[in-house]
């Protein structure tokens, strides 16, 4: 049963920062143990340092994963990608119509 209401519960508040909190609140009143959200006040306090590493992470890998998919699929141009002077998308459309 815990499973479900924790699996229920995140799919509402994956990908937003910061709800790791409400995460936690919607497992506990899930299974009957909403009167023990005071203990985990401590955490709470600390939550948003942590917060920050955690979002990193995810964020590093969803851009792992598209940079491996896109090479799996053949997507992938490597010479845009290593060409540090494309670095924004303004200054690729600003050499694309300076060769035209």
């Amino acid at each position: 049963m815990t499973i479900f209401v924790v699996a229920i519960g995140s799919l509402g508040i994956a990908g937003i920062p910061g709800t790791a909190t409400m995460a936690a609140s919607v497992g506990l009143s899930g299974v009957g143990m909403g009167a023990q959200f005071g203990m985990v006040s401590p955490i709470l306090a600390i939550d948003p340092i942590i917060d920050m590493p955690r979002t990193m992470i995810n964020v590093t890998g969803s851009l792992t994963n598209a940079l491996v998919v896109d090479k799996m699929m053949g997507n992938l141009n490597l010479d845009d990608y290593n060409d540090m002077s494309l670095n924004t998308l303004d200054s690729k459309a600003n050499k694309e119509s300076a060769e035209k």
